[in-house]
């Protein structure tokens, strides 16, 4: 409800004895009410001060009602007019309306309009009141909506709407991640068109939980390809999306490859020898334990060959560490050429190397293999227009006669290994055949 009290009118009415009525009417009521004698006061008056209501008489001398309602117009919307005529000018109230009047009232003559305009003022004022929320209801969307706008457009997320698979939307991030030079090239287009086959599967069951359940599918990391077929690394994340008056899908998306070609590096750095490639300390004793429990529970023997370098401190003293760095990574091409697939090599440091044989029929099978990494290490290591022989000690544990845990094979391979090298004639040696 409107507080009155802080209403200000202004009446404007040629007629005085009906003008102080009113006034008086008005102001026991609470309103406060200036008057004007004829259009042309009233309109300068208007025009100088705020007022929240206007009440004009249709007849006024110089200037009539309806010529004041239509000068106040022109200039748009602004304080509600209520037009107050004589019985029986219906249609000058009508006409009124037509030019931008809020509401009318009729006068009588035994004055009863008097105790009715409270009514129509408190109506008129309700209803300009409604105006203004509904206004700024609708300026705050508007504003809402341009601020939603501006951060979709300036995003450097990928912000997609797709309805039935089919891209409705697509903003300027989203189109150049995909290759298209404008979000045009995908409008239209199928949504799963630019996901990678690998992923298709995924991307499918994303969309249709958030369709379905309207659940929102928080990030995921799934793979696109660009229209120029370069594959990408996203991450994904999607939520329901009243689009248009239709159920759509509002999916965002960012690229990642960078990021996960510097996880990628950086996962290298951690489990990878950085001279040979070849796993490391970490990675050795994580697949160890892998392949331990495997051997465990299917009943395989395995095999832990710790392989030293023969010779390998006199080639790095004499020809130098660029030398020495050339041989450690070729010695290792050619012990990975020596073993199966399912094998590791690693490098635990120096020029020390374990292989791990994980599933061998017999004591035999490591054996062999030993023989060929003697043998491909006897061979000459061209280097920079020399020649430079090296050799290998090899010392061999096997799981489960050796030991059951990584640290007690490992510790029995290398006791095995330093055996072969106190020897000084290289070879290898299993730990089981260690004199007593």
């Amino acid at each position: 409800m409107v507080d009155i009290t802080q209403t200000r009118i202004l009446y404007m009415e040629d007629d005085p004895g009906i003008s102080v009525l009113l006034q008086k009417s008005l102001e026991r009521r609470g309103f406060r009410v200036d008057t004007a004698t004829n259009g042309e006061e009233g309109l300068k008056m208007a025009a100088e001060a705020s007022y929240d209501v206007l009440l004009v008489d249709y007849n006024m001398p110089f200037l009539g009602g309806l010529d004041v309602i239509r000068e106040l117009s022109r200039n748009g919307p602004g304080v509600p007019i209520i037009m107050v005529t004589g019985d029986g000018n219906e249609e000058v109230a009508v006409e009124a309306l037509k030019l931008g009047a809020s509401d009318y009232i009729v006068k009588d003559v035994e004055m009863r309009y008097l105790k009715l305009i409270p009514a129509v003022i408190d109506r008129v004022l309700s209803q300009q009141q409604l105006i203004r929320e509904r206004n700024q209801m609708q300026e705050t969307v508007r504003e809402s909506e341009e601020r939603y706008r501006r951060l979709v457009e300036l995003s450097p997320d990928g912000i997609a709407v797709h309805i039935e698979g089919k891209f409705v939307f697509l903003n300027p991030a989203g189109a150049h991640q995909l290759g298209a030079s404008t979000p045009d090239q995908l409008v239209g287009t199928s949504v799963f068109a630019v996901v990678h086959p690998e992923f298709q599967e995924i991307a499918r069951s994303r969309v249709q939980q958030v369709s379905s359940t309207k659940e929102s599918v928080n990030w995921i990391e799934e793979r696109f390809v660009r229209l120029d077929g370069t594959v990408i690394d996203v991450e994904v994340a999607s939520v329901y999306l009243p689009f248009e008056g239709k159920q759509a899908v509002q999916t965002i998306f960012r690229d990642i490859t960078d990021r996960k070609r510097i996880e990628q590096r950086l996962e290298q750095l951690a489990l990878y020898d950085t001279l040979t490639g070849l796993p490391n300390r970490t990675l050795f004793y994580d697949r160890m334990n892998q392949l331990l429990a495997l051997a465990k529970r299917n009943d395989y023997v395995l095999a832990l060959l710790y392989v030293d370098l023969d010779r390998f401190k006199e080639v790095n003293d004499r020809r130098g560490h660029e030398v020495g760095d050339l041989v450690l990574k070729e010695a290792a091409q050619r012990m990975t050429s020596c073993t199966r697939r399912s094998d590791t090599v690693a490098r635990m440091g120096g020029d020390e190397f374990v292989g791990i044989c994980g599933r061998i029929a017999s004591q035999r099978d490591a054996g062999i293999v030993a023989e060929k990494l003697i043998s491909a290490l006897a061979m000459p290591f061209h280097i920079r227009e020399r020649d430079t022989v090296i050799g290998a000690s090899i010392g061999i544990s096997l799981y489960p006669n050796d030991g059951d845990d990584v640290e007690t094979l490992v510790a029995k391979a290398d006791q095995a290994m330093y055996r072969v090298k106190a020897t000084g004639k290289g070879g290898y040696l299993f730990f089981s055949d260690i004199p007593v």
